[in-house]
């Protein structure tokens, strides 16, 4: 049964399991159509059938398996096996050491030879009792905590003994044990506790409230006190949760992660899955683990001779708070993925200190020249950008970080303001901007606002087109996103519709500032009352400098909206700029065809790009599905899904154990990626070192 993922290892013929250290191990099975086989192992074992049906042969008897059947065969017992055509089997399965149960236990089983058991005819409870035990091993043995090598051993015995139970026709459904308390609330707030390492056991709200000692009525007042969920709720997310995290770290099927997860219906736990994260499990499972496909191939469709473009007409990338040394390193890399156009970034260009950097201190103080060391450093980025057929766009902001805001009806700050563009027209810069985004209205208003940065927009423009008549412009509005129906923003936006020349395009960052979704209608409606053409600003990957990581495949930007959008540009990680080419690089092909964007495809090509050997590709696929970005892990520019993960595994009660496995699994990627690129993401390597030593705090914290 394979329809949960169809990449996943098919299996033709029974195979002979490998015990581990602890003597037990608990494993899924997927059957292959055809599925048949004969097998004879020297440790015993326990399989539940949970779909398709199979016929199985053993010490002279016949058996008919389907689901909810379990079965149990000695060690030594040799049998064979049939899968029915067309409905192969999923099944789960226990094998382990006879010594791991006591001699009379392992001796009665035994003595029963291989044993068939339906449950869903042998008692109403006992099929999902009997799941949950599975559940629960599956869930232990993946999750590794203090002690799961004894709670494996003791779920066996609880499983033996019910077999045995059931086999003598004694079937009993026993409640989960409480320890006895005299405070409701203390008990019920306990039981929450516990049911986060709980949760897939097939358990009634009658029986949970009964475990505590107390009325279905009381128990559920009290649980909704404590928890701020409804019971059912509460556990549907511990579910919800802990199947994302199957689906995100693992390869089993949908049916596997639904069963391990407590879902006995698969349709129920897709409608529940779909309606929490907004997408199907599949689609779940696509945004977080990356394929590397076999070779290198367009990731877009490309767009054939004499057609039209099939994208945005312009492409490109600015920096955030770039060197000259970063933007030099990236121009190169910029024709490789079809991009045309790079932006500087405003901040940088002339404030005195970067001031706003992060931590850094200084001051935008636009009205002095740049000094001769700038200006020898952005001309050779603009060198660059015309060897490599890249327009480059020259940005200032007057406002941003400035004690002194230009004032844009005082004659002498625009005449300041105007010999930085001056000073890069006479470098052969055609595209220029002004930026104002990030700033308020003023003491006047919305309207007396945009009235003031259209009129500063225009004198700048004509004076350079005094002299270049192609030369271009863009301007980033105080309000540069949303759909334009706030009438605060609307006011601001009908003065630059129209006050500003018509030529000049305008940047939008989307529905909103920082988005996972970016869709037609809000553009179209912006656009509407700005009548002006459009320059999509995409906040992704930005980090705004924060210690944090984005590198999964740029998403959910709708793919027509270069319909109604000239020009895409993605705004990037700070100083990660080298790693910065992995999302990039989907940013790109996105912008060159968005109609034929896949971005599962498109991470996967980005990564041969990168990274030439199969070593170097396992690494950064590695690293992407540790840091996927926050369209995917949700948040915002500055979050940190490592830490964000590892907040919930510390979180969890007897968690320690997975929290250092996090720990571990983050070193090797650093050792990995420093012996593979020694060279290369130092400041990737930085972040990632940072978040160690921070994990490693919080534990140390906890002792």
């Amino acid at each position: 049964m394979n329809e949960g993922n169809p990449e996943i290892e098919l299996e033709r013929t029974p195979k002979k399991a490998v015990i581990p250290a602890s003597g037990l191990l608990v494993f899924e099975s997927h059957h292959a159509p055809g599925f048949s086989g004969q097998a004879k192992d020297t440790s015993s074992k326990f399989h539940l059938v949970i779909a398709g049906h199979s016929r199985w042969e053993g010490g002279g008897r016949r058996y008919f398996l389907g689901p909810d059947t379990l079965i149990h065969i000695p060690a030594g017992q040799a049998y064979s096996q049939a899968d029915l055509p067309n409905d192969p089997v999923t099944v789960y399965g226990v094998h382990y050491r006879t010594e791991l149960l006591s001699a009379a236990l392992s001796s009665q089983l035994t003595a029963l030879g291989m044993l068939s058991i339906d449950l869903g005819s042998a008692n109403v409870n006992q099929a999902r009792v009997v799941r949950s035990i599975f559940q629960e091993m599956l869930f232990e043995q993946g999750a590794g905590q203090e002690g799961w090598e004894m709670m494996l051993q003791s779920r066996l015995i609880d499983l033996a003994v019910r077999t045995l139970r059931l086999a003598r026709r004694r079937g009993r459904n026993d409640l989960p044990a409480f320890e006895p308390g005299n405070d409701s609330t203390e008990r019920v707030a306990r039981y929450a506790l516990r049911l986060k390492s709980r949760f897939f056991r097939q358990e009634t709200i009658e029986e949970a409230s009964k475990a505590v000692g107390l009325g279905r009525r009381q128990f559920t007042d009290l649980f909704r006190k404590v928890t701020g969920q409804s019971w059912r709720r509460y556990v549907l997310g511990l579910r919800l949760n802990h199947a994302a995290g199957l689906l995100a770290e693992t390869e089993r099927s949908v049916v596997a992660v639904a069963f391990e997860s407590g879902f006995d219906d698969l349709s129920y736990f897709n409608h529940s899955f779909k309606t929490a994260y907004g997408c199907s499990p599949l689609a779940y499972r696509e945004q977080r683990q990356v394929r590397l496909p076999v070779k290198s191939a367009a990731s877009s469709k490309p767009v054939g001779d004499g057609e039209p473009s099939a994208g945005f007409k312009l492409r490109g990338i600015k920096g955030w708070f770039w060197t000259a040394e970063q933007y030099l390193e990236e121009i190169p890399f910029l024709p490789c993925l079809k991009m045309n156009f790079l932006m500087d970034c405003y901040g940088s260009m002339i404030s005195s200190q970067s001031v706003l950097q992060p931590g850094k201190t200084g001051s935008n103080e636009w009205w002095k020249p740049m000094t001769e060391d700038r200006k020898e450093a952005y001309a050779r980025i603009i060198c660059a950008c015309q060897d490599n057929d890249i327009k480059f766009c020259f940005a200032l902001h007057p406002q941003l970080g400035s004690p002194r805001p230009l004032n844009p009806d005082r004659a002498e700050d625009v005449e300041q303001f105007y010999q930085h563009y001056a000073w890069a027209q006479s470098q052969g810069v055609q595209w220029f901007s002004i930026c104002v985004d990030d700033t308020g209205w003023g003491v006047g208003g919305p309207a007396a606002s945009g009235l003031g940065h259209a009129r500063l927009v225009n004198t700048v423009l004509a004076r350079l087109r005094d002299r270049d008549k192609t030369a271009q412009f863009t301007f980033c509005p105080v309000i540069c996103w949303g759909d334009a129906t706030n009438p605060e923003h609307r006011d601001y936006l009908e003065v630059l519709a129209r006050e500003m020349h018509p030529e000049v395009y305008v940047f939008w960052n989307g529905d909103s500032i920082v988005t996972p979704r970016i869709t037609r209608v809000a553009a179209e409606s912006y656009r509407q009352v700005v009548k002006h053409r459009l320059f999509l600003w995409d906040n992704y990957p930005v980090n705004d400098g924060s210690p944090t990581l984005h590198l999964g495949p740029v998403s959910g930007r709708e793919t027509d909206l270069h319909e109604v959008i000239d020009g895409y540009l993605s705004n990037p990680m700070h100083t990660q700029n080298q790693i910065n080419r992995i999302p990039l690089a989907t940013c790109a092909d996105y912008a060159s065809n968005p109609r034929e964007y896949n971005p599962a495809r498109s991470i996967g090509q980005a990564i041969l790009r990168l990274a030439k050997t199969s070593e170097q590709q396992r690494v950064i696929k590695d690293l992407v599905e540790t840091y996927p970005g926050f369209i995917v892990a949700g948040g915002g520019t500055g979050t940190n899904p490592v830490r964000a993960k590892f907040g919930n595994l510390v979180a969890v009660r007897d968690s320690r154990s997975s929290a250092q496995t996090f720990i571990h699994h983050l070193e090797n990627i650093l050792t990995r990626l420093a012996t593979q690129f020694p060279k290369q993401f130092l400041s990737t390597r930085k972040t990632i070192t940072e978040d160690i030593s921070w994990m490693k705090k919080q534990i140390g914290s906890k002792k």
